[in-house]
């Protein structure tokens, strides 16, 4: 041990690395459907829900029943007066029909008893493509997650309207708010770490960036990155995320923050030597949360760093260093 009449400070130091630092940003969204992965169920006439045998979040598979619905007043009452109709010019065409081969009837009567007829025929044919009948119940066509359900019992839909959305075979994305300071420093393709916020030890799970949108959103004051998600994931729709993005990174020597101190306008940070502090003036590189890249001084890999207690620290002071028990 060096001897000492003077004060003796007690720290505790952390070994100078050499490797890769990397600096990344922190940023929050949500699972979204994925694109192309959204399929509406609707109808093409006016309808009235009888009942509706799902819920938001529901798995469903092929033949799974949604829905059961039918026709409005409305479109009941088109449908009869289709049936009428057609049944009315059918009746019509065979009389007039009777009358031309008796000569009573001229051809432009009859060309127009059997446009009358042919137009009602194809209203009512429309109609029963369309499957308007009675009631009946809407089955999944696919295997999905019930993303959306737009409608209540007892409501009248308009032709075309949405009754509800699956997500198809729960194809998600992630919609991520990233800084407009940050923006320059993402580019589609990055990879993303992922993790859910409210299960912050939970596996971590990497994306892609697929997109950067080119406008600030409104809500949010945030620009939005929409990430690709692995076949793997196991991430719900509508679940919080946090993720990591790294904008940079760096080979050189590695200190912990704490290890780096402010003096003026330059950085510091103590080695130990021969029982002694020694102030190395550094320069900082890049940094994140934990450690921090420092170049300059007399320092190399290996060298003790002192990172509690170098406050109390000068130049030359004694020093012991604390051992872990």
């Amino acid at each position: 041990a060096v001897e000492t009449d003077g004060p003796v400070a007690l720290v505790k130091t952390a070994p100078i690395r050499s490797g890769t630092i990397a600096e990344s940003i922190t940023v929050y969204g949500v699972t979204i459907p994925a694109p192309g992965a959204l399929k509406t169920v609707s109808l093409p006439f006016e309808s009235q829900v009888r009942k509706v045998m799902v819920n938001h979040g529901q798995e469903v598979s092929p033949g799974d029943l949604l829905l059961e619905i039918e026709p409005s007043p409305d479109t009941a009452l088109r449908l009869e007066q289709a049936r009428n109709r057609d049944e009315s010019t059918k009746q019509s065409l065979a009389h007039i029909q009777r009358l031309f081969d008796l000569k009573l009837a001229t051809n432009d009567q009859l060309l127009q008893a059997k446009q009358a007829f042919e137009q009602a025929r194809l209203v009512l044919q429309s109609m029963k493509e369309r499957n308007i009948s009675g009631p009946r119940e809407i089955p999944a066509g696919v295997s999905g997650l019930v993303n959306k359900i737009s409608v209540q019992e007892g409501v009248i839909v308009p032709a075309g309207g949405a009754l509800l959305e699956i997500v198809v075979q729960n194809r998600l994305e992630v919609r991520l708010g990233i800084e407009p300071e940050d923006i320059n420093r993402v580019k589609p393709n990055q990879e993303v770490s992922l993790r859910r916020v409210n299960a912050p030890t939970s596996r971590e799970m990497t994306g892609r960036i697929r997109k950067i949108s080119g406008a600030v959103n409104p809500n949010t004051r945030l620009i939005d990155g929409f990430v690709t998600l692995p076949s793997s994931s196991l991430f719900l729709l509508g679940e919080r995320l946090a993720g990591k993005i790294t904008v940079a990174s760096s080979e050189g020597l590695i200190v912990p923050r704490s290890a780096v101190l402010p003096e003026e306008t330059r950085h510091v940070i103590f080695t130990i030597k021969n029982e002694r502090a020694v102030k190395q003036i550094v320069q900082v590189g890049l940094e994140n949360e934990k450690e921090v890249e420092v170049f300059g001084g007399e320092i190399r890999p290996g060298d003790p760093a002192v990172v509690l207690g170098n406050y109390e620290l000068e130049d030359g002071m004694a020093v012991r260093v604390e051992t872990s028990k």
